[in-house]
């Protein structure tokens, strides 16, 4: 009886323990946030760099490009959709336009596969 007592005392000791520092208030996390603010410039320093070498890398440039023009699409797409479909109507009535609006199409769906290609 006495061994298990002992192993019962021990369990909520360890339990305690494991509580007060998991806690919002622990000694550990006063220790951990005192740390990385000594740290806080050398850390500033190597987020920076990160992020000035992500900004001027040539495929962060080019997933930019690519996202604003597809939300731009998308915007355009969506407010304008009922104008676009009346022109469209009246200009597949002219030969020149409908083979002009042919041509185009086939060069946003090229640019289009190309991108995907890309990612």
């Amino acid at each position: 009886m006495n061994s298990e007592l002992l192993g019962q005392c021990e369990k909520a000791i360890n339990k305690c323990i494991v509580e007060s520092m998991g806690a919002y208030n622990s000694p550990l996390h006063a220790a951990v946030k005192d740390a990385l603010s000594d740290h806080q410039t050398q850390l500033h320093s190597m987020a920076s760099e990160s992020v000035s070498e992500l900004v001027n890398s040539l495929e962060f440039k080019v997933l930019m490009q690519t996202e604003i023009k597809r939300k731009l699409a998308k915007v355009l797409i969506s407010q304008y959709g009922g104008e676009i479909e009346k022109t469209v109507a009246k200009l597949k009535q002219d030969p020149t336009s409908r083979a002009k609006m042919t041509v185009a199409i086939d060069m946003v769906m090229n640019d289009l596969i190309s991108i995907e290609l890309i990612d």
